[in-house]
């Protein structure tokens, strides 16, 4: 049987008091706990939060939608989802995954697979270099070239023009 230090046992040791109603309106009003609290959520990824946001509003009731998106910068129509998905029980907060598997714009040579070789076209009578070597320089920039995909009719930006050159090599 292990000793009582102090004569505390240390569940009672540890135990916090949690402030709840008017009282954990007032504490959130301190400019310190907006900053610890928004500070705590800016290291989180986006759907921890949301979720802890959410909690922020269950626990601060009327008013504390407003309250929580000013700490967390969230929008309250995705605080509003956040709390729709605690309250059905469809958080997972063992998931690693941050994004839904299948999301965010598909890559241009995707979607439109002939931008390919019309780029391919527009640089191939203005490429230097050693022809045996892996390695060639285009006469144009990459905003120039992306301009004239956009004269041939493809919407393509300097940065994509970029990509899909180191895939023609």
């Amino acid at each position: 049987m292990a000793a009582d230090v102090g004569g505390m046992s240390n569940a009672r040791k540890h135990r916090t008091i949690v402030p709840q109603g008017d009282e954990l309106k007032r504490s959130v009003q301190s400019k310190q706990w907006r900053r610890t609290f928004g500070n705590m959520l800016r290291g989180m990824p986006e759907h921890f939060r949301r979720w802890h946001a959410a909690t922020l509003v269950m626990q601060l009731g009327h008013g504390g939608m407003k309250m929580a998106g000013e700490i967390s910068g969230l929008s309250q129509p995705t605080i509003r989802r956040a709390r729709q998905e605690l309250e059905d029980g469809l958080v997972d907060w063992n998931g690693q995954r941050v994004r839904r598997t299948g999301g965010g714009r598909k890559p241009i040579e995707q979607s439109h697979p002939e931008v390919l070789d019309a780029l391919k076209k527009l640089v191939e009578d203005e490429t230097a270099g050693d022809p045996s070597s892996t390695d060639r320089c285009v006469n144009r920039s990459s905003r120039q070239l992306g301009a004239a995909m956009k004269k041939l009719g493809h919407r393509v930006s300097h940065v994509s023009v970029i990509r899909l050159l180191k895939k023609l090599d």
